[in-house]
């Protein structure tokens, strides 16, 4: 079923699953039609944040909702609605008004749009059909010119082609740049049918993005005679097999979502990018376009971001190093309503397979934005040898390097940091609130108790309540913390200002003298018994809630979730540095920025130093 995902190159809706597949909270683009034509991804520069139109986009889409529901009644299949309103065969005036006078890459944009929504609601969810808007399939084709990549004499593939979201604007750019040198009909037909090509795995997707290419081609097919044969495989792209004669360039948006229950089949095929036995979907797209592109070819995918410091993804960031050299990284502004209610940041990734002569290239990096200039962001940082250590994105206010020489770790501070104990969902039986534990109970801390820079306490989830909330542990556990303790959220709304919340727990404050437990959701970064800590935990728990930690943490982290693995390697500024700087009366944000400064200062003296008296 991950292959109908996949052909939308969508964003899963939050919620849908499956019995293989968990899909990750994503969610697609919905962009108001007239609208797109005004809002352009533009050369990078810098800009400022105007407000997105988000009450536009979400009348435009309840406006189709609400054409799909009537139509539905109709007793007319997807298919077959869409291609009535493909071939103007339109019956009532709603859907006539709502796709009169757009643009043809809009229409075919909400024409693929409503074919989603006429699918049975739990197939829709189950497959979380959702396409790519035209503006970001065209800025993704731009990317792949500007790296060599010339439509109509190099052949490209999509793998997830259902929609035919980049082989439509494709065709479109191969058409008109050949009506411009006034090539004929079948030339440009020909041109197109040696170019591009799709893999799709639902027959229905697969006839309605043939259709949408006949819908803009009907000028050449009339001025030919004929239709194209354009080559749109029905098959699973996880299944193939690379094709004889590799392609000089991939471009898709693939399927996002974790897959449970992995077959022996999917861990042996595409062990490559799998670590620990975690399997996600984009990964093994991306595996498949490294395999199936000619060295010196070009890949361009839209994918999250979760890569780049994933614990689960240093065999994918391994992969991409080994093989491919990377152009650019180019995250899309959250702000910008490309994604409405997204948890995951994405982005736009290409890269070149490694094997041809090139120049070495300093991969790039520019945050897109709707609606104005791009901003260039700078160099991205990555390892300079195949390794799968995490990547940091570049950023605007700090031009220095993220893994520096000089800086710390909180196993440095002599502090350990563990995702919290207590599964809700798996142990609701062990839980009950009131006011003084039990002999076999301690209090549990949620994610909600959390509140940057205040005492943290063990109140029950509901609202306004005092009640505390208790777990049963019948007997000493290793799961109970004995110590003070610094508590973090585990998620975070992807809109709010900071991703790190941390606040301090004291053991000596709770009821029962026992210690205490927290949620999965939340971090618990407790003191390591076996060393010495060289900040107080009040004075890290400031540090985690600076600005400036937070920004770095974001250079690292592609979600919402806050990664055990990535807090433990995220670099702190001395510890030394940090005590002289936190001093009353100087704001934390300041203090910090003063303490990262101050170390790598400390470190490019020493250097200095060394290379004098050598």
């Amino acid at each position: 079923m991950y292959g109908l995902r996949g052909s939308f190159g969508f964003w899963p809706p939050a919620g849908s699953s499956s019995e293989a597949i968990s899909a990750e909270p994503l969610e697609a683009a919905r962009l108001c039609g007239h609208e797109l034509t005004r809002l352009k991804m533009m050369p990078a520069q810098r800009a400022t944040h105007p407000e997105a139109p988000e009450s536009a986009l979400s009348r435009r889409l309840r406006d189709l909702r609400q054409i799909a529901a009537a139509l539905k009644r109709s007793g007319m299949m997807p298919l077959q609605v869409c291609q009535s309103i493909i071939g103007d065969r339109l019956l009532d005036s709603g859907t006539r008004s709502f796709f009169s006078g757009l643009p043809e890459d809009e229409k075919h944009y909400w024409i693929a749009s409503l074919y989603a929504l006429l699918m049975p609601k739990a197939r829709r969810r189950k497959l979380a059909a959702y396409f790519t808007p035209p503006h970001l399939a065209h800025y993704a084709i731009d990317t792949l010119i500007e790296a060599g990549i010339k439509p109509g004499q190099h052949r490209i593939l999509d793998p997830a082609s259902g929609g035919a979201a980049f082989l439509v604007p494709l065709a479109a750019r191969i058409s008109d740049q050949a009506r411009q040198r006034g090539a004929r009909g079948e030339t440009i037909l020909r041109a197109i049918e040696s170019s591009l090509a799709g893999v799709e795995i639902e027959p229905g997707l697969a006839t309605l993005s043939k259709a949408l290419l006949f819908d803009l081609l009907r000028t050449e097919i009339d001025a030919a005679g004929r239709k194209p044969n354009i080559s749109i495989q029905r098959a699973d792209t996880l299944k193939l097999a690379p094709p004889d004669r590799l392609y000089d360039a991939v471009i898709g948006n693939p399927p996002y979502g974790r897959i449970f229950r992995p077959s022996k089949t999917i861990l042996n095929a595409f062990a490559p990018v799998i670590s620990d036995g975690y399997v996600n979907l984009y990964a093994l797209f991306l595996e498949q376009a490294i395999r199936w592109v000619k060295p010196g070819g070009v890949i361009c995918l839209i994918v999250p971001m979760s890569f780049v410091g994933g614990p689960y993804f240093t065999a994918l960031r391994k992969r991409i190093l080994e093989t491919s050299h990377v152009l650019r990284l180019d995250p899309i502004d959250k702000r910008s309503d490309v994604f409405l209610d997204v948890l995951y940041d994405v982005c736009v990734l290409v890269l070149r397979k490694k094997g041809a002569l090139a120049r070495t290239v300093v991969p790039k990096s520019s945050l897109l934005m709707m609606g104005q200039s791009n901003r260039d962001l700078g160099t991205l940082e990555i390892p300079d040898h195949a390794a799968g250590h995490m990547w940091a994105l570049p950023d605007e206010e700090q031009t220095e390097g993220l893994f520096l020489s000089g800086l710390e770790t909180l196993a440095d501070y002599g502090y350990i940091a563990k995702t919290g104990y207590f599964v809700w969902n798996r142990e609701q039986h062990r839980y009950r609130t009131g006011n003084k534990p039990r002999p076999t109970e301690v209090p549990l801390f949620w994610a909600h108790n959390v509140k940057a820079n205040r005492l943290c306490k063990p109140y029950d989830g509901k609202p306004d309540s005092t009640r505390i909330g208790f777990v049963r542990i019948e007997r000493e556990s290793s799961a109970i913390i004995c110590s003070d303790a610094v508590i973090l959220q585990r998620t975070s709304n992807r809109r709010q200002a900071r991703r790190l919340i941390a606040a301090v727990v004291r053991k000596a404050k709770l009821p029962g003298g026992r210690g205490f437990v927290t949620e999965n959701h939340t971090i618990v970064i407790i003191p390591d018994p076996t060393k010495s800590q060289k900040v107080t935990l009040k004075m890290l728990c400031r540090l985690l809630n600076s600005a400036a930690v937070d920004m770095r943490f974001r250079r690292i982290s592609g979600s919402v979730s806050v990664s055990t693995k990535a807090l433990r390697q995220l670099p702190l500024p001395a510890a030394t540095t940090v005590r002289a700087a936190f001093k009353p009366g100087v704001e934390d944000d300041h203090a910090v920025e003063t303490a990262y400064f101050e170390s790598l200062t400390a470190t490019a003296r020493k250097s200095s130093a060394t290379a004098a008296s050598g």
